[in-house]
């Protein structure tokens, strides 16, 4: 590329990089101080800089800020920031206590994926009919399925960590069942857009193998790759006399960050979750999680995650809303996303012997769909399976379990956890 061309594409991302920046912390600084997750906040300040709001009374000004010049190279920064907050995610939980709690992780997981399954096949066909009779049936069912069973386990890794409940048993048998959901949930997308994409020709023989692979992978990963990565660390520590990085460390641990990331997407499953399980990997090592913490957490919180959130937002048409049948197909999608989650999520974990106060807990942090459920929207429209006013509905549910989240959790967090919570 001519280098001027780059100079003048630059200068174009810095510019929309500077408003996303901006806008995302306004935004999450007031949803913040109203007991939401900055997430929502991010969220939102992309519907207020999109089509939906500013885009309706001065569209030229969102084509000057966000021109199409500067869609790919903003998209790349989001998928990088991802990938970083989802290591870091990995990072933060202690797992220690899933042994006395992997009934409760395995039966809310489980029930947090059938409610919501059911769900969606109750109201698909009149979304279809309603909305968009021209889509493919079978597939759009599908889809709408795995949208509202998946959780978005980054934005819970926030919540908990915002909440000071990332080491709680709680926390890591919430996290651990909305890993156990999303990975779910991502065979289910793979599965579906084999489906669509193949039609008669699909074959279950490669797909089993590749789910044989990615299972092998995460062994090695657990029992090879990251105890090596630890060593590696106490090493450094020892050798230099420091707790934090060292350039020779810090290049070993991205490379290897990164290779993880390559070898899931690889293996058919989404970069980020190769970035999770290696953090996952590594959390038995509470210093190296410190030094993380202090080194480069608050610049992907502030400066890269915030991208994906309001790309979404310069997506989404509310104005697509034409009619009160667009509202009420809105207000279904949401409310059968939360009762089936959230209920499913308790149920299961009741069952499994929790009390009301930890299932109803575990349900509310299940709830919220913001990143996942959002990527999960993004491939269903490439699909073609969601049109404009579907595409809005769904995002506005991501939009709707995000905020929900944060004030059933204070409500219904068991006793002994509510003093660790900071006050609003």
């Amino acid at each position: 590329m001519n280098p001027a061309k780059i100079e003048d594409t630059l200068k174009l991302v810095l510019v929309s990089w500077i408003v996303i920046i901006a806008a995302a912390w306004l935004m999450g600084r007031l949803c913040r101080r109203i007991g939401q997750p900055p997430a929502l906040g991010e969220i939102a300040a992309g519907l207020l800089l999109g089509p939906s709001f500013i885009g309706l009374f001065a569209p030229d000004f969102v084509s000057f800020i966000f021109p199409e010049e500067v869609k790919g190279p903003l998209a790349l920064l989001a998928k990088i920031g991802l990938l970083l907050m989802l290591f870091q995610v990995g990072m933060e939980f202690d797992f220690s206590h899933l042994r006395k709690k992997s009934k409760v992780v395995i039966s809310s997981s489980i029930m947090g994926i059938l409610a919501p399954l059911a769900g969606g096949l109750l109201i698909a066909p009149w979304l279809h009919r309603t909305f968009a009779p021209e889509l493919p049936l079978f597939g759009f069912q599908l889809f709408v399925c795995i949208a509202l069973s998946i959780s978005a386990l980054p934005i819970m890794g926030r919540i908990l960590l915002e909440m000071k409940l990332e080491r709680t048993a709680l926390g890591a048998t919430a996290i651990s069942a909305a890993a156990i959901d999303d990975a779910v949930g991502w065979i289910f997308l793979g599965i579906s857009t084999a489906l669509i994409k193949q039609g008669d020709n699909f074959s279950w023989v490669p797909f089993l193998g590749q789910t044989a692979l990615i299972v092998l992978y995460f062994y090695v990963l657990m029992k090879v790759v990251g105890p090596f990565i630890i060593r590696a660390w106490r090493k450094q520590c020892a050798k230099y006399q420091t707790d934090t990085f060292t350039p020779g460390f810090l290049a070993l641990l991205f490379c290897t960050l990164f290779v993880s990331a390559l070898i899931t997407s690889r293996l058919g499953i989404f970069a980020i979750f190769g970035a999770f399980a290696f953090g996952v990997a590594l959390h038995s090592e509470p210093a190296l999680v410190k030094a993380w913490r202090d080194r480069f957490a608050d610049f992907v919180i502030v400066a890269l995650v915030p991208i994906f959130f309001t790309n979404t937002g310069l997506n989404t048409k509310i104005g697509s809303f034409d009619n009160a049948t667009a509202w009420i197909g809105c207000f279904l999608v949401s409310a059968v996303a939360i009762i089936g989650k959230l209920g499913g999520c308790t149920l299961g974990a009741r069952w499994a012997g929790a009390s009301w106060r930890e299932g109803l807990s575990i349900g509310a942090l299940l709830n919220t769909r913001a990143l996942m459920g959002l990527i999960a929207i993004s491939v269903g429209k490439e699909l073609g399976l969601l049109n404009d006013k579907l595409f809005t509905m769904f995002i506005i549910m991501c939009l709707v379990t995000t905020a929900t989240t944060g004030p059933m959790l204070r409500a219904w967090l068991p006793e002994d956890l509510k003093k660790l919570v900071p006050k609003v």
